[in-house]
């Protein structure tokens, strides 16, 4: 991958996806939504790659920043348990394993809604 960071933009995560609101829910209740989230990371990640090549089998640094769109509280964890479809997504249109991503910060903003994701691949 060139120097400059590869950024993508994806939808802030369905709240469905949290863990906490899926607690003690059947699997198939979130899994059409967690497939439409990988796929759609996938499809985002593409257009942003534009012809950019990533090294294959060295490890690739992700900087997340969720941009919620408002102030409630959330934890990074469940922010980021709640992305690991888009990241799966992510990693596929890469065409890496998603363990070559070391390290992964986490930040947060505040901005509008409906809120986003800009994932930095460095």
């Amino acid at each position: 991958m060139s120097t400059a960071p590869l950024v993508v933009m994806l939808p802030f995560p369905d709240r469905r996806l949290n863990p906490n609101s899926s607690k003690g829910t059947h699997w198939a209740a979130t899994a059409d939504k967690r497939k439409k989230a990988r796929r759609d990371a996938a499809w985002l990640t593409t257009a942003a790659l534009a012809g950019r090549r990533v090294e294959q089998g060295r490890e690739l640094a992700l900087v997340i920043t969720f941009i919620q769109p408002d102030r409630r509280a959330r934890d990074r964890d469940n922010l980021l348990a709640a992305c690991k479809p888009m990241l799966d997504g992510v990693a596929d249109a890469l065409g890496v394993n998603d363990s070559q991503f070391e390290p992964v910060t986490i930040r947060r903003e505040y901005g509008g809604k409906p809120g986003a994701v800009r994932v930095e691949v460095r």
